[in-house]
């Protein structure tokens, strides 16, 4: 019913800074398809591991899709800037899958506190192109972003589990309820009380006082507006730099 595949061909093909993008695409790839598969849904499972230049890659991959008996077609990134201590987020391309794109991009949000970047329409991507089903492609988060990796690292899990039930009602199917009330339980596990949410806010603003954050980019409206999810990673951060 569904092909997924991690972008690239091999670990250094793709985007690398705090993690490398081939490596962690091939992670979240592989628990997609061990929770789909759990759940009774048919999933193609297709890695790249012989290309020696991207055109080969893209070819091989375009190709083992279509050879596939699926419903949809799902590549796995992870995206690239400069090196930031901002979020940036998460976003998923498509040709012509605008709503399925969009509902991935918020569940993954939703469920991490990764910044909502949405739906994208790339039409020129060979993937999204040449595939003959309907297809997105995701981009889990930055890699050269320390807020993004810090919240994929300790959500990754979560972020797993949303994509995987996404994929599965567009088949028609559905987790089963101990997947969901792990989640939910999940979600509880990280919802901070009153008292906790105002410490994370102090110590964001002390962290700029002392320079180790940027004080124009945290400004206090933006401090109030975080979610729980971005407080615990910008406290995290914080620790580990004064570590």
């Amino acid at each position: 019913m569904i092909t997924i595949s991690p972008g690239h061909w091999l670990p250094g093909t793709g985007a690398r800074d705090l993690i490398d993008e081939v490596t962690e695409a091939r992670k979240v790839v592989n628990r997609v398809v061990e929770i789909l598969r759990s759940n009774g849904i048919t999933v193609n499972h297709v890695e790249d591991n012989t290309s020696k230049n991207q055109q080969q890659n893209l070819n091989y991959l375009v190709t083992q899709h279509n050879k596939t008996n699926r419903k949809l077609d799902v590549s796995v990134h992870f995206n690239s800037a400069t090196r930031t201590d901002k979020g940036l987020g998460v976003e998923v391309l498509y040709y012509d899958q605008k709503d399925l794109a969009a509902k991935v991009s918020k569940a993954i949000s939703d469920i991490s506190g990764l910044i909502n970047r949405g739906a994208k329409e790339r039409k020129e991507l060979a993937f999204l192109r040449n595939t003959n089903k309907p297809a997105i492609l995701i981009e889990v988060c930055f890699v050269n972003s320390t807020v993004d990796v810090a919240i994929y690292r300790r959500d990754f899990e979560k972020i797993c589990r949303a994509i995987a039930k996404c994929l599965a009602e567009y088949v028609g199917k559905s987790l089963n309820s101990t997947s969901t009330i792990s989640e939910q339980k999940n979600e509880e596990k990280f919802m901070l009380t009153d008292t906790a949410r105002n410490e994370a806010r102090e110590l964001i603003r002390k962290a700029c006082k002392q320079g180790v954050f940027n004080a124009a980019y945290h400004t206090e409206e933006r401090i109030k507006s975080y979610t729980d999810s971005q407080l615990i990673s910008y406290a995290i951060i914080y620790l580990n730099r004064t570590a």
